[in-house]
């Protein structure tokens, strides 16, 4: 009599490669329940805080399902995000927006909506989870329902959500709505379920960093929320303004501009450190310079639509600049025509795009929106449009009202991080009295920290943070 076939459990437990913690047997039974699942809309979050093992399990189901032929598709709300989970699952991972909306051109320029796909029986698999609200899609639409919108268009399809509930929620929002099972039943009508994991995996106790993360963590419950950083290993450095310079020279000889970020509280001080980083250590005289990097703060589907076939450049993604061509003041703002790198899934991209310069020093998101008003009607009253769709053209047309906003992506605020993940982070609280210390604060905290992989420094934290050594 032939051996029954191993079931999806037996394989995942084999490829995990170590005796699994309560919390990940629990998540691997959760899986198998998914996949066999004939509900309508299955959907399973799985939570995790740092150093449980989330990473791990999915690389290890990621490997499973490729060995079973399973069709899945990799999902992250960032580039950054999706380059992380491109890292540890060793499989391609795109942005949420560029997979689930389509971008139509036409002679008035460019349309979307959300798509649909065919690829039936898809395992969706959307890590960072919590990064999720319930705006952020194009025109401010609904990015949660759209996603389901796509995920459930084919039969047979799955859902799992990733997510760490001690990490920021979206802006704007109280918790993340993806990572509440509840919402999702009743507001999404998904057949969802949770499971978490809360164990920290034995191999990874040895890391500063982690012990960090997990002492912040336990503080979210706590009564006394006083953060207190222990320095005993090597991977966790204090450092006060004085020591900066040289740790980023280092970090950066070591690593390279791409996996050194400074995290920071404001836009208004994300701006100063990167000048600092600019001036210092990569030593560019200009506001552009060929090799800057940028990161864009606001969806983007004009200028890659320019520059070929229609595509989102999506809020959070970095571009390199590769030239710098003149600067141009137009309707009381600065404007500069410059040539751009950007990796759309595993091909690199280039093209032109107009960017706006105000944007970069602005103590804010993005441009406001009063201000982004101001300039339409400018460029409307300049161009006197002599009917409704005359006018709807130069909306979609005119490269100043589509101008790129941008950021320098040396030092970025918490939020603009959140999904991320670099080798060496610097971070500088600001200012900080006791009274401020609260749960939202230690949320900001935890997740900053749980941005270095391989070195964080605290920087500017003054001595009551830390144990007494």
């Amino acid at each position: 009599m032939a051996d029954a076939p191993n079931t999806l459990s037996d394989d995942l437990l084999r490829t995990l490669g170590h005796a699994p913690t309560e919390g990940q047997r629990r998540a691997i039974d959760a899986i198998e329940r998914l996949m066999a699942t004939g509900r309508e809309r299955p959907t399973l979050v799985m939570k995790g805080y740092a150093g449980t093992g989330k990473t791990t399990l999915v690389g290890a189901l990621v490997r499973v399902l490729a060995g079973r032929r399973s069709p899945l598709v990799l999902l992250a709300p960032t580039g950054r995000a999706a380059k992380v989970l491109e890292g540890y699952c060793e499989r391609p991972a795109s942005t949420i927006h560029r997979r689930i909306y389509r971008m139509d051109g036409h002679d008035e320029g460019l349309s979307f909506g959300v798509s649909t796909h065919r690829d039936e029986g898809t395992l969706f698999v959307v890590d960072e989870a919590s990064m999720i609200g319930t705006g952020g899609g194009f025109g401010e639409r609904d990015l949660l329902a759209d996603l389901f919108a796509h995920v459930f268009s084919a039969p047979g399809c799955r859902l799992l959500l990733i997510g760490d509930p001690a990490q920021l929620p979206p802006v704007g929002s109280a918790e993340s709505p993806a990572l509440d099972v509840k919402v999702l039943r009743e507001r999404y009508q998904l057949t969802a379920g949770p499971v978490e994991l809360k164990d920290v995996v034995r191999q990874r106790s040895g890391s500063g960093i982690l012990e960090n993360a997990t002492a912040l963590r336990a503080l979210l419950d706590a009564d006394d929320r006083m953060p207190r950083f222990i320095l005993g290993n090597a991977d966790v450095v204090r450092i006060d303004g004085n020591g900066l310079q040289d740790e980023l020279e280092t970090a950066y000889a070591r690593h390279g501009q791409e996996e050194v970020c400074v995290i920071t509280r404001s836009n208004q001080r994300a701006y100063l450190y990167g000048q600092q980083v600019r001036a210092r250590i990569l030593g560019f005289e200009e506001e552009l310079c060929p090799g800057d990097r940028l990161m864009v703060v606001k969806n983007d589907y004009f200028w890659a639509g320019r520059n070929g076939r229609p595509e989102l450049i999506a809020n959070g993604e970095q571009v390199e600049v590769l030239r710098v061509h003149g600067v141009e003041d137009r309707y009381g703002s600065r404007f500069c025509q410059v040539g751009i790198a950007w990796t759309s899934g595993d091909e690199r991209r280039e093209g032109e795009a107009l960017v706006m310069l105000d944007v970069i020093a602005l103590n804010a998101p993005a441009l406001p929106f009063a201000r982004q008003r101001e300039i339409r009607e400018a460029v409307l009253s300049e161009a006197r449009p002599g009917s409704r769709g005359a006018r709807l053209r130069v909306l979609k047309q005119d490269p100043f009202i589509n101008s790129l906003q941008v950021k320098y992506a040396y030092a970025v605020t918490c939020h603009k991080a959140q999904g991320g993940q670099w080798r060496s982070v610097f971070v500088d609280q600001g200012y900080i009295t006791t009274d401020m210390i609260d749960r939202e604060y230690i949320r900001w905290l935890y997740t900053a920290v749980t941005r270095a992989s391989e070195r964080l420094y605290l920087l500017n934290f003054h001595p009551r943070f830390f144990e007494e050594e």
